[in-house]
């Protein structure tokens, strides 16, 4: 099980970006009949979502050991009201069997189909492909994943939209990392610059078993 703790918001959101599962994927995969459960969670203190919290359940499966089947359950939670459900995802990530650079790079891609409530994303239907390139060097580790997403409904329905993140963290021990994220959303690769907003996390990772 992974959670990830999002500890301060330092610029406002793109109403483009996922605001449910906030993470940059890194290079692995389950291994082959594994299964395993992630966790999201993440409350919003300073933009229009203000207090509302969001939790993101991701089961997984190894199909092959370079090969892994994931889903997404999202809920959201504003104080005093009862949750809502938010969405679910299905997606399927490979990765390239073998590491690069003596094990310190990895790569990988990860697609993905949704289905959200308008009232989060107002296209509902959605997908991304998300090329994943990280690197491991002691306890330095470094991710970056240039996301291509494309709504499958709405006024952007078609055109390709580029949503990069990227991620520095430093291991503390074999459980916890601690480190900073960055996410950008610059609009359709064919208007690019349409909308420009980026926004970055201090983050605490904790990965057990």
């Amino acid at each position: 099980m992974r959670a990830l703790l999002l500890l301060c918001l330092l610029a406002s959101t793109a109403h483009a970006q996922d605001e449910f599962e906030i993470q940059v994927y890194f290079a692995e995969t389950a291994h082959q009949g594994e299964p395993g459960l992630e966790l999201h969670l993440n409350h919003h203190l300073i933009d229009g979502a203000a207090n509302q919290t969001h939790t993101t359940f991701e089961p997984h499966y190894g199909l092959r050991e370079w090969l892994e089947l994931g889903g997404y359950l999202q809920a959201s939670e504003t104080r005093g009201s009862r949750p809502e459900f938010a969405g679910a995802k299905l997606r399927l990530m490979a990765r390239v069997p073998h590491r690069y650079w003596n094990e310190r790079i990895g790569l990988a891609i990860n697609g993905e189909l949704s289905i959200v409530p308008s009232q989060f994303e107002a296209n509902v239907y959605g997908s991304e492909i998300r090329p994943i390139a990280d690197f491991r060097e002691g306890r330095i580790y470094g991710a970056i994943n240039p996301i291509i997403t494309m709504d499958l409904g709405g006024d952007l329905a078609g055109h390709p939209q580029l949503e990069p993140c990227a991620k520095l963290a430093y291991l503390v021990n074999g459980s916890v990392s601690i480190g900073v994220e960055g996410y950008g959303a610059f609009g359709p690769i064919d208007d690019l610059g349409r909308e420009e907003v980026e926004r970055g996390f201090v983050t605490l990772d904790y990965k057990g078993r």
